[in-house]
């Protein structure tokens, strides 16, 4: 039997992980832990687990995973948190370095909004579940129809208790600290737009700032360099600019990618494509800059369930000479109304 813990990688997730974990052994018995974001993952610890009770815990359930799990209506928990109090949980507990704790709270964050409205979750909010453990263990346990009272649930919280399920104001604040102008402007377009949708609110346009992306440089070096500058393009035809592999939520999408080009390098032409999970095309347009030097290629494109996603930039043929600069890529929602506008439909239409 597994039991499904889902959400944002933050001290609350860790804590309501840990109390599943110990309800589950109470009533049942030996429970082991299965950490699965693809339905592959999950497949090879399910077949090697050693216990028949198994808690899955997942930050970035992408989709087959994801479809597999909304067709089934199995209950699982869900857990929303703060995407800084995930992004300082990561760094400052785990001391993971910035970019990838950026990429994987982006990622989860998509995930997580991307559950929220599937049948079975329990939704547990940081903010007002973390404040009350006895009660929130008490929900997770009915959730999941496992008898325990309310002793031996103080019983089991007892050994959490030096877990706390929220950062103290010096863990909020150190990691903040640390960071440049350059890394606080990605995080305000990488991760930031997703805070509304978890309190409740709309999904606004998301921007994956140039250090999200690799670039491919010849000759090759490994591992590939992050976009942060320009590429010199000389070489074969390839691949110059691809990335970020953040997952999007299922749904309707604009991408508009921001590309600068040296006088030599806008005499050529471009694919620029959009790809989801194991390369699988879902846009594609040719650019050819010829006097217009700064390009936005705009792309649209759905998803069926979330994933994650590529983008990439190609040359068309050999390079002798040249430059190309990736500024950032804009994902829009489609359908997204301004909220100057929505305001202006309810003052003169009462919508």
């Amino acid at each position: 039997m597994f039991f499904f813990c889902i959400g944002l990688p933050s001290r609350f997730f860790e804590w309501c992980q840990a109390v599943t974990a110990r309800l589950v052994e109470q009533v049942l018995g030996p429970v082991q832990d299965i950490h699965a974001d693809m339905l592959d993952q999950f497949a090879a610890q399910a077949i090697g687990a050693q216990s028949p009770y198994a808690i899955v815990g997942s930050h970035q359930i992408v989709g087959p995973f994801w479809t597999a799990l909304a067709a089934a209506n199995r209950r699982f928990v869900l857990i929303r948190d703060h995407p800084h109090h995930a992004l300082a949980n990561l760094m400052v507990r785990h001391g993971a370095e910035f970019l990838e704790a950026a990429r994987v709270v982006a990622k989860s964050c998509a995930s997580t909004v991307s559950c929220m409205s599937l049948p079975g979750a329990l939704v547990l909010d940081a903010d007002r579940d973390a404040a009350d453990p006895a009660a929130t263990a008490a929900a997770i346990a009915r959730h999941f129809g496992l008898a325990v009272g309310e002793a031996e649930i103080a019983g089991l919280l007892g050994p959490l208790a030096e877990a706390a399920a929220r950062p103290d104001r010096e863990e909020r604040l150190s990691w903040w600290q640390r960071l440049d102008g350059a890394q606080r402007t990605l995080i305000a377009g990488a991760v930031d737009p997703y805070g509304a949708r978890l309190a409740g609110g709309e999904l606004g346009p998301i921007v994956w700032e140039r250090d999200l992306f690799y670039m491919s440089e010849e000759p090759p070096v490994a591992p590939d360099p992050p976009a942060s500058r320009p590429i010199d393009i000389t070489g074969r035809p390839r691949y110059l600019l691809y990335g970020p592999y953040i997952t999007l939520p299922p749904g309707s999408w604009s991408a508009t990618v921001a590309l600068g080009f040296s006088a030599e390098a806008a005499e050529l032409s471009y694919i620029v494509d959009v790809c989801a999970g194991a390369e699988i095309l879902l846009s594609r347009i040719t650019l050819q800059p010829g006097e217009e030097r700064v390009v936005e290629a705009n792309l649209n494109f759905s998803l069926d369930a979330p994933d994650m996603v590529e983008i990439r930039v190609m040359n068309e043929r050999a390079a002798f000479d040249g430059r190309l600069a990736l500024g950032h890529v804009v994902l829009t929602p489609a359908g997204m109304i301004r909220p100057e506008t929505r305001s202006y439909f309810e003052t003169v239409l009462g919508v």
